[in-house]
């Protein structure tokens, strides 16, 4: 009777650790959620600063989604640390959802929402680090183009001559060839 009990009482423990850990998985996954949520803004503040050609402030958001990118590295560790733990792997979430029908389904909906959830995110902000992108192309082209107007502008002149081998000294010459009368 007292060895029967004894099994119990380890059954209820391993149950409530995994509620434990199912918990945990909540609020990483929550976290992780958050993280992503700024980093779309943060997307779309620098794609704003693109078009408006605001070059000083970029510095700024890249700083910023640099230091936010090593937060979702610490989280996305935390949460395939603990998917480990639980299951003995590293899981996706549609792993840990067949996981929580077989240990807690009352997780299943809260797991199912968070993924949802976090599928709908991630196209988003892909679309917009794709837009980034083209609008980074595109600044690249404008300034290489300015760049050849001024140093074409600012070039030293080298001497023309005219059809007649004389030189030709003024600036503007509306005759492509230029004939001594």
């Amino acid at each position: 009777m007292n060895k029967m009990f004894k099994k119990r009482v380890k059954i209820i423990k391993e149950l409530k650790m995994d509620t434990k850990q199912f918990k945990n998985l909540i609020e990483i996954l929550d976290k992780e959620f958050k993280a992503y949520s700024e980093l779309k803004e943060l997307f779309a503040e620098k794609r704003e600063l693109l078009k408006k050609s605001r070059s000083d402030d970029l510095g700024v958001i890249d700083n910023k989604i640099i230091a936010l990118n090593n937060k979702i590295k610490g989280v996305n560790k935390e949460r395939e640390d603990l998917a480990v733990t639980m299951t003995g792997k590293n899981c996706n979430m549609s792993e840990f959802i067949s996981f929580a029908q077989d240990n807690a389904p009352e997780y299943v909906e809260p797991l199912e929402e968070r993924k949802v959830k976090i599928c709908k995110l991630i196209p988003e902000i892909t679309l917009l680090n794709n837009q980034n992108v083209e609008l980074l192309k595109h600044g690249i082209i404008i300034t290489n183009k300015m760049l050849d107007t001024i140093i074409d502008a600012f070039a030293p002149q080298g001497s023309y001559y005219n059809g007649t081998g004389k030189q030709d000294t003024h600036d503007i010459d509306m005759w492509t060839i230029s004939e001594e009368i």
